[in-house]
């Protein structure tokens, strides 16, 4: 994270877990911006707010998008090949993923093949 200092123009953070904010506010360049989308269940420790104010940064939270948004997203990260690592489940194996995401033995986001749905 040491080489991306200042590097960054905007964060997508979907952690939904309390974690240390101002590690990541670090990486934005000037008017930079980290969107929040993920919900902890305990709340973040507030951020410091001196990178906010040097780098005119914003720190902003957001609900989930509609169907246009999240295509928008789709078609954007389609065209920049920006990918993320998941694992396809069958839709039988759903509350064996449950358990695991209870007892945090998830590396990578589920996603449930909808054609073993039946």
């Amino acid at each position: 994270m040491a080489t991306c200092v200042n590097q960054l123009d905007f964060i997508l953070n979907t952690v939904a877990a309390a974690h240390n904010l101002d590690a990541y506010l670090q990486l934005l360049k000037g008017d930079g911006t980290m969107l929040l989308v993920g919900a902890p269940a305990e709340p973040h420790l507030p951020p410091g707010v001196l990178d906010l104010i040097l780098k005119r940064c914003q720190l902003a939270g957001s609900l989930i998008g509609g169907i246009r948004e999240t295509q928008e997203m789709l078609d954007f990260c389609a065209q920049n090949k920006i990918v993320s690592d998941i694992e396809i489940i069958p839709i039988n194996y759903i509350n064996t993923a449950y358990e695991r995401m209870l007892k945090s033995d998830v590396k990578y986001r589920f996603v449930i093949d909808m054609s073993t749905l039946h």
